[in-house]
């Protein structure tokens, strides 16, 4: 009966404005091919063995521009979030176009940092905010195949060219801005019930006073009547919350860990074949993108914490496979094809796994905390990024690079227990039904 009721009316409005709004992650993965750091913990395009600066404002801003994009998009609504990011890579694109300068390249940086944590926070939450039950999570990771389609530019265009279609790409995004509608959830938020109402009506194309449209606003009231009032000390106090908070902490931290910084550099990955095999370096970039479409399927149909517990897995196994051929003054001469392979699965496992944690966070979060909480742990993440980062060639030099493929491959094997034992049932659940596995108390209980 519920799912009849989920299906009536029609999803294509939904369906057309996730992907739209998903639109400046391809910008993003464009404009990541003229930066020293990718959104993730390495660069697999160019190799350095310092940090620039520039690499440290993006992360920076990132990290410090999180909880401010909360703020306002919990004021000003989704849509302006989403309006602000485009703006802000509208704006990146102005000194790429000009002659090379330091300051000016700096700045790009810092600018790109603060749209890359609107990327990863404000298009999520708004995406699941707007699409339909069943497929939120398909439609809340097209993030995970959108950035390596921006990656993949590199293979087919020069840099001029590049940069126009960085910049055409936005003035299309802005385009798509006037097409949005605000999110029903943030407008339940803010007491806007009428317009909340007529949303969703909107989005499911029917009529304001169908028993859907009635029913669903019902829902969204009643999940921020759970919680309202709240103070910023309830999402520690809270044991729901709290244990919420901590799934994103963890899945967060195993993402930055995950080796990443080793693997995405394919030369490193595969530097004791002594020859280039990819002279393109197509390989990660295609592994990325094939890991991305595939979760995207994949979810619709498998729980996250399974999905995420095989990737976790599969990551493991094959840098296992990369540490014993990064041995110190190995040449391989047999079986070079088995560092290839591993190299591809570990790729393709990491273009699945990666993304999920954003995911997971913004299904089970309360729509009163849901921006709130996502942007405090992904500001967190950034500071484990920043460490990661700068400490990474020490133990590079330290402790070899064969050494910190298995320790990689242990954090990964933590994160596979770790998704299994502790994540909870998400699929086709609402947050209701997901905050009673969250254990033990209603969510605020105020007299």
């Amino acid at each position: 009966m519920r799912e009849n009721a989920e299906n009536k009316g029609s999803c294509w409005k939904q369906y057309a404005l996730s992907f739209m709004v998903s639109l400046p992650l391809i910008t993003h993965g464009i404009e990541a091919n003229n930066l020293t750091i990718t959104s993730h913990s390495g660069h697999f395009l160019s190799r350095f063995n310092n940090v620039p600066l520039s690499t440290t404002m993006l992360i920076l801003s990132a990290g410090i521009s999180a909880p401010l994009l909360s703020l306002i998009i919990d004021r000003l609504g989704r849509k302006f979030g989403v309006y602000l990011i485009i703006m802000l890579q509208g704006i990146c694109c102005i000194p790429l176009l000009l002659p090379p300068n330091r300051i000016a390249y700096i700045i790009t940086h810092f600018l790109a940092g603060v749209s890359s944590a609107g990327l990863f926070t404000v298009i999520p939450i708004y995406i699941r905010e707007i699409a339909p039950a069943s497929s939120r999570a398909s439609l809340v990771s097209l993030i995970i195949i959108m950035t390596p389609l921006g990656y993949l530019t590199r293979l087919v265009m020069d840099d001029e060219s590049m940069l126009y279609l960085m910049a055409a790409m936005v003035m299309l995004e802005f385009v798509t801005v006037f097409l949005m509608i605000e999110s029903p959830s943030y407008l339940v938020k803010v007491g806007k019930y009428d317009r909340a109402k007529t949303n969703i009506a909107k989005l499911k194309c029917l009529q304001e006073t169908d028993n859907y449209v009635i029913r669903e606003l019902k829902r969204l009231k009643d999940e921020s009547d759970r919680t309202i009032p709240w103070k910023y000390v309830d999402l520690f106090k809270n044991k729901i919350w709290r244990d919420a908070s901590k799934i994103g902490l963890v899945l967060f931290t195993i993402t930055i860990l995950s080796g990443s910084s080793m693997f995405l550099d394919q030369a490193k990955a595969l530097a004791q074949l002594k020859t280039s095999i990819d002279l393109e370096q197509m390989l990660v970039p295609l592994g990325l993108l094939a890991g991305g479409a595939s979760s995207v399927v994949l979810v619709r149909f498998v729980d996250r914490k399974y999905l995420l517990t095989l990737s976790y897995s599969l990551i493991a196994l094959s840098m296992g496979v990369l540490a014993v051929d990064t041995l110190p003054d190995l040449t391989v001469k047999t079986l070079r094809w088995l560092p290839v392979v591993s190299l591809s699965v570990v790729v393709f496992a990491y273009g699945m796994a990666w993304g999920l944690p954003t995911v997971i966070m913004v299904e089970i979060l309360n729509l009163e905390i849901r921006s709130t909480v996502l942007a405090l742990v992904y500001a967190y993440s950034q500071i484990i990024r920043m460490a990661h980062v700068h400490t990474l060639k020490y133990f590079e030099d330290l402790m070899g690079i064969q050494t910190l493929f298995y320790v990689f491959a242990g954090v990964n094997l933590v994160g596979a227990v770790y998704s299994i034992m502790a994540l909870p049932q998400i699929k086709d659940k609402n947050v209701k039904q997901i905050e009673k596995q969250l254990k033990r108390v209603p969510v605020i209980d105020r007299i």
